[in-house]
Order: C-alpha cells, then structure tokens, then sequence
C-alpha cells in the first residue's frame, strides 16, 4: 500500500460524513506526490548544474552556463529513468552512498579547520527570513514519499520499522549529518555562505573533484525521486492502456517526466529559493498536514481520540497552514525579485 492509498484508507475508517470522500483524499495526497517529487527533481538539476559549472569554471577552459548544464544533464538522467525497478537500482544507491560518505567526510575536515568567533556570527536569522527556512526544511523531508515504496519492495519489510530498522537507522543519519553539516557549515563560512555549502569550498582541485562526487550521488538519486510519481503512472496504464501500447506508452511519460524537471529547472534557476518554494507548497501537506490526519481518523476507528490527540495533531496542522502560506509567499516574492535583479 502507498501513501495515497494510506490516506484513502483512513478516510474511509473515520465519520459517515467523510467516510465517502476517500478517492478525493487520494487524489489530494497524490496531486501533493507530484508536485513535491517533481520539484525535487528540478532541484537536483539546479545543484547538479551549479556544482559542474563551478568545477569546469575553476579547473578547465571549458565555460558553459548553467542552463547548458542544465541541458547536458538531460541525456545521463533520461538514460538513468529508463530502470523502472528500485531493486535495479539498488546496486548504484549502494555505491552513491559510500561515495557521499566519504564526500561529506572530506567536507566535514574542511568545515573544522577554520572557524569564525562565535561572537562575530549573528545568533539568530532575520525574522522575515523564517518562512523561507521553514520551506527549506520542510524540504528536507524529501524522501517521505520514498517511505512506502521501498518498505513494499524489501525481502523482509518487518527490518524497515523495526526500532534499530531502515527507517530509524536512516532518519537519524540524515539529521546528524544535517545538523553538523548546518552548524558548522555556518561556523566556517557566516554570512558568506552560498545556497549549497559545496560552492564554498576551498578553490583547490582536491576540493573541487568533491563537487563531481556530490554530483555523482544526487544524479543517481534522480531516479529514486522519480520512481515515486512514474510508479503511480504506470499502475494507471496498465489499467487503461491496452497491453501492446502499454510498454511505448510508459517509456515516453519517463521521458516526457525528465523534460518537464529540466525545463522547470531552466525557468527557476536560483536553487536556495527553489528548495524553500517546493518545501513549502507541498512539501508541508504531505510531512505536516496528511500524517497529523490519518492519525485523527485512525483514533477515531480505534476510539481512541483523545484530548491530546486532538490537540497535537490539530495543532500541527494549524501550524502547517501557517508555513504553507508565509513559506510560499515569502519564496514567490523572492523569486520574482531575483529575476528583477538579472534583468537590471
């Protein structure tokens, strides 16, 4: 069972009033999947253009703007998309992630060898940049929609919840990394610091090659983020489309999926406010508004609706809606100031 079909199944567990809207909440939670896995796409081609433009920029004399870069990566990220099973892609997963290790290793030495005085860095942001930090860490959140699809193809699914399981294990991995990487990163850099920490690093090729190798890594999770939307596709073909058309059908909607990441990577270059922007418009719904949800509507079923629980969830969700709304307000306004500024 998916995401969707998750929400779909509370739905119909809770009151008589909702209990017929099911679909509609599917539909809702995969309007949400879409728009969230397709935004994070377009990021990875902003971050993946960024970093090798910065790299042959710095080490070559080979000069090409972003949204060439942008366009190059078209070609090994559509050939990558072609890999419709996750177990196909778990041999390249594997290496990405030794590969990163060893790259947020070398970062991390770079981040302790020099800091700035504590007492020279602000300890807080500006207040009116907090909605665009709540967009970016919902950001964070990224592999959400990943959760049920790789449980759903594991040998022994009982290993992915288990409390030493998949999912603990990783989460907290991630948050560790974040949080040091975050921290320190700002330590190192200040006010300074650019809209991905690896165009901070040193000028040498040493650390210019751990720019290709972050590179390497988020070109093979393309295909893991893309696998999410392209699944739920491919289930609606193979239940419309005739069997003969299914196959050549399937193949161009990969393709057509790419282009669209690549062509919307192309109208909102600036990656900081692009990460905030998908953060917030569905990044919210699907960490911070669909969970608290299913939960209320699972109380109920179970008759287990608590003061608490009402108040913790419902708080949640209050909490999101305001996110949501400063979140996508304060990323558009941005945006547009951004293009402003390039057309001065």
């Amino acid at each position: 069972m998916d995401y969707a079909n998750v929400m779909r199944s509370a739905v119909e567990l809770g009151p008589a009033w909702i209990r017929g809207h099911g679909y509609l909440f599917k539909q809702m939670v995969n309007i949400n999947m879409f728009v969230a896995q397709f935004g994070f796409c377009c990021v990875y081609f902003v971050f993946m253009a960024d970093n090798l433009k910065q790299f042959f920029d710095q080490t070559s004399s080979i000069h090409i703007s972003q949204a060439g870069w942008i366009a190059l990566l078209l070609i090994p990220i559509s050939a990558l998309c072609t890999i419709r099973e996750l177990k196909a892609l778990a041999p390249l997963a594997a290496v990405a992630n030794f590969v990163y290790i060893i790259a947020v290793v070398i970062v991390l030495a770079d981040l302790f060898s020099d800091w700035q005085p504590l007492d020279s860095l602000p300890a807080f942001g500006a207040v009116e940049n907090l909605p665009l930090f709540f967009g970016t860490v919902m950001f964070a959140f990224e592999g959400v929609a990943v959760v049920l699809p790789i449980e759903n193809q594991m040998n022994e699914p009982i290993h992915f919840i288990t409390p030493n399981g998949v999912l603990n294990t990783s989460c907290i991995l991630v948050l560790l990394v974040y949080m040091t990487v975050g921290f320190f990163g700002f330590l190192r850099y200040g006010n300074d610091i650019k809209d991905t920490l690896t165009l901070n690093l040193p000028q040498t090729p040493f650390y210019q090659a751990i720019k290709v190798m972050f590179v390497l890594c988020i070109l093979v999770s393309y295909p893991l983020q893309f696998y999410v939307p392209m699944e739920r596709v491919e289930k609606w073909i193979k239940r419309k489309v005739v069997e003969a058309k299914q196959e050549p059908m399937i193949y161009a909607i990969r393709f057509g999926g790419v282009l669209l990441t690549c062509a919307m990577a192309q109208l909102i270059p600036h990656l900081a406010l692009f990460i905030s922007l998908v953060g917030s418009v569905a990044g919210t719904s699907l960490t911070l508004v669909f969970p608290p949800l299913i939960e209320l509507l699972c109380s109920y079923s179970k008759q287990e609706l608590t003061k608490w629980v009402w108040i913790r969830n419902i708080g949640l969700m209050a909490f999101a809606m305001v996110g949501f709304t400063t979140g996508t307000y304060a990323s558009m306004v941005q945006i547009i100031e951004a293009f402003g500024k390039e057309d001065i």
